[in-house]
């Protein structure tokens, strides 16, 4: 699965934003998503919808702005007996994913999928941030039917690959 582009990312010279959270929230803002910032971590986030299921994403910036992290969280817990399954899955998707970041927690029992973004001086590119956040709400929501099914004990991990299978050889 491919960085998830608008047309416009490869067409003009980059626009930066400068990493700060007033910035973040402003840009995403200015991208139609209703950001907060969550004051107990100051990080930034939003809440988007697939299906009736909410995924949160959160965005934080490490090392005074080096780094910035986009954290989304999948909208299932998985039971202890499941972690295995879950985990090999996550294992397989990000071998396949061109941007790999599935990781499984087992001490709360969640998935996310976590982007960690360099900056340059302190600046991104919004084309390249917009790219990113686009991208990371495409994979949760493809991922994380099997991902809940799996975790939930509804499916196993040998009947996920075998759909996965049948759907890719049906293609």
């Amino acid at each position: 699965m491919a960085l998830m582009c608008s047309p416009r990312v490869f067409n003009e010279e980059p626009h930066m934003l400068k990493v700060s959270v007033p910035n973040l929230l402003a840009e995403l803002k200015s991208l139609k998503y209703d950001a907060k910032v969550q004051e107990e971590t100051n990080q930034v986030f939003f809440i988007f919808k697939h299906e009736k299921r909410e995924f949160p994403l959160f965005i934080r910036l490490i090392h005074d702005g080096e780094l910035v992290q986009i954290l989304t969280f999948l909208p299932t817990q998985v039971k202890k007996e499941q972690f295995s399954d879950v985990a090999r899955f996550l294992h397989i998707v990000n071998k396949e994913l061109d941007v790999p970041g599935f990781c499984i927690d087992e001490t709360s029992s969640t998935v996310f999928y976590r982007l960690i973004v360099p900056t340059v001086k302190k600046e991104l590119s919004k084309e390249i941030f917009e790219a990113l956040l686009n991208t990371s709400q495409v994979v949760c929501k493809t991922f994380s039917p099997p991902v809940e099914a799996m975790g939930q004990g509804l499916m196993t991990l040998a009947e996920v690959l075998k759909k996965a299978e049948a759907a890719k050889a049906a293609t």
